[in-house]
């Protein structure tokens, strides 16, 4: 019997290549998982959808935060109907609750809009009400992704800063490969992190080890980070379709090869990933978000 790609890709991914296993006893609390790119058009929007689609399938309660807070998009690839966004909770006019939406699966969307300032631009009133608007999903969900913008922007930046783990999502391209290894460059300097995770979109796994080696080899030469190979999602004639009918792909073909990757991306996301909080060794994502400004 013929195997599909996918069955290989996943077993091609589970050896050395998973995030390393964690202590199934320890506490569990919510993740914050921020999904980013060097450069913009490598797909980032895409997956983040498809993964909040996948880890709702699990079972999974999931919050997705439009912070593309230039290019707000989200809602329109989800054709969901916007009447408030994350400027009215900013602004304090509306709380956060009121302008959630629901999108496939059962998974909830925080909605942004485009030309909101920058992070660094919002006076202390306006963090505040976002610190607070976000202290209220603490015990809501087991997953907050955050799609942010692509590049190196201040609000870019402290998203990605915030989260508990940082997925760079890149393709074979050498612009986006050294967009990505500038984006990691700069989260490591100013604000130490030590350890990403590598999505390779429109790739098969041999690209994708290739992509990651090349990475891998710049960052042990320059900067004391380690990288880790999260999984690649293959090239899908459906993904433009995907988009023109505003409907995710893993609803619109939900048997593809891309679909089923990116069900094992969050499968193994799901297993691997530490999701206790130590608060001894490290602040939560609500005080890393109110601590915004004195970056």
């Amino acid at each position: 019997m013929k195997r599909d790609q996918a069955s290989t890709l996943r077993e091609r991914f589970s050896s050395n290549n998973s995030i390393p296993s964690q202590d199934q006893n320890q506490e569990v609390g919510v993740r914050t998982l921020s999904i980013t790119s060097g450069k913009g058009g490598v797909g980032k929007t895409n997956i983040v959808i498809n993964l909040a689609i996948q880890l709702s399938k699990m079972g999974k309660r999931v919050f997705l935060i439009d912070a593309d807070l230039g290019l707000a998009n989200i809602d329109i690839m989800l054709n969901l109907t916007t009447r408030y966004t994350i400027d009215d909770v900013l602004l304090g006019k509306q709380n956060i609750n009121d302008i959630i939406l629901e999108g496939p699966s059962g998974f909830h969307v925080l909605p942004a809009s485009s030309g909101i300032s920058e992070m660094q631009e919002l006076t202390a009133e306006q963090q505040m009400n976002m610190l607070k608007a976000l202290s209220q999903l603490k015990t809501k969900y087991d997953y907050i992704l955050i799609d942010t913008g692509a590049g190196i922007a201040s609000n870019v930046l402290r998203f990605n800063a915030a989260a508990d783990e940082i997925f760079v999502v890149t393709n074979t391209e050498p612009t986006s490969m050294t967009d990505a290894y500038a984006l990691m460059k700069v989260m490591s300097t100013r604000y130490q992190v030590r350890k990403f995770n590598l999505i390779v979109n429109q790739s098969n796994i041999k690209e994708a080890k290739t992509v990651y080696n090349r990475l891998v080899a710049v960052l042990n030469q320059f900067l004391p980070v380690s990288l880790n190979l999260s999984g690649c999602i293959p090239r899908d004639l459906m993904f433009p379709e995907a988009v023109k009918r505003q409907t995710p792909l893993s609803i619109l073909a939900p048997n593809s090869t891309a679909v089923k990757m990116l069900s094992e991306l969050a499968h193994n996301i799901d297993r691997n990933l530490d999701r206790s909080i130590h608060e001894e060794e490290k602040m939560s994502f609500w005080e890393r978000v109110s601590n915004w400004k004195r970056k």
